[in-house]
């Protein structure tokens, strides 16, 4: 059974480094979205967030004091007969504006209580992260490395070993290497010898 390696060139090894440099890349990519994604969301929570809801709640809360005194204003009319206006239309202004200011400080509730919530999250996130992270800042280098090392050995192998005989050719080196060989040429005398003395000669009785 035959044993060994049979190397022909290193391009293998390039393409496997190819390859393997170009998942690395995306994953870096997709890592780098990810957490850049993460923490605008995480500023948003923490500042942002609160900002719009603080205004909305300062908007909506002056609204509704001018709603309020609308209504007021309206109470103290009179009516040409003597009796209190219709405060009906008023009443439901004032009632959507008192909505809107508590959902406004609803909000601003959430969001405190979803920027502690989305800490513990975002921990959680970037230890789920940190294997990968560690692939593409450990793993891939050295294996990268370990690639251009076995491929600089193959090219050396293939530099320093020696170089293939064609089959015919080698057939043909084979048959001229037995044509040549000491063995040969004792047969070949021994022939010649055998013919010789088969043969009649010059000194022989008539």
């Amino acid at each position: 059974m035959e044993s060994g390696a049979n190397l022909q060139d290193s391009q293998t090894l390039m393409a496997t480094k190819a390859m393997l440099l170009k998942a690395s890349q995306g994953f870096a990519t997709a890592i780098e979205e990810a957490q850049s994604d993460a923490e605008r969301f995480g500023k948003w929570l923490n500042s942002e967030g609160p900002a719009h809801w603080e205004r909305q709640r300062r908007l909506r809360t002056e609204k509704l004091n001018m709603d309020r005194s609308a209504l007021v204003r309206k109470e103290m009319q009179m009516t040409a007969d003597g009796r209190p206006p219709s405060t009906v239309d008023e009443r439901k202004t004032v009632q959507r504006s008192e909505e809107a200011v508590r959902q406004s400080e609803n909000c601003l509730r959430q969001l405190r209580k979803w920027a502690i919530e989305y800490q513990r999250v975002l921990a959680q996130f970037r230890a789920g992260f940190s294997p990968l992270a560690t692939y593409v800042d450990q793993t891939v280098p050295a294996a990268v490395i370990s690639l251009n090392r076995m491929a600089q050995a193959i090219d050396m192998y293939l530099r320093t070993a020696p170089v293939k005989v064609d089959s015919t050719l080698s057939a043909l080196l084979d048959d001229a290497a037995l044509k040549t060989s000491p063995e040969s040429d004792s047969n070949s005398n021994a022939s010649m010898r055998r013919g010789g003395s088969d043969s009649p000669s010059g000194d022989g009785k008539q």
